[in-house]
């Protein structure tokens, strides 16, 4: 069954990334706002969404190239948000 994945994978473009689902439970109200203008900043053109060009994909679903893995967990690290991290692949 593997050798069937990976011819799959052969014939098609895949980029790995990484998909971060947070929580800003433990956020006040205003810490919340501060960390979604972080997040998104306050005009929706600047902050880490639009620096690592990443996609949100819910409310609290980040989609992260590989090459930024590191910075978003970092971010969220400093908010002392809880997440979690599954590496997957995206289809070109």
């Amino acid at each position: 069954m593997s050798g069937e994945k990976e011819v799959i994978l052969e014939r098609k473009k895949y980029s790995p990334m990484f998909l971060f689902s947070y929580s800003t439970e433990h956020l006040l109200k205003k810490d919340k706002v501060r960390f979604y203008y972080a997040l998104k900043g306050r005009d929706g053109k600047s902050g880490v969404v639009k620096e690592f060009n990443i996609t949100q994909l819910g409310r609290a679903v980040l989609l992260v190239p590989e090459k930024d893995a590191d910075e978003v967990e970092q971010f969220l690290k400093i908010w002392r948000c809880r997440y979690d991290k599954k590496e997957v692949l995206v289809r070109c």
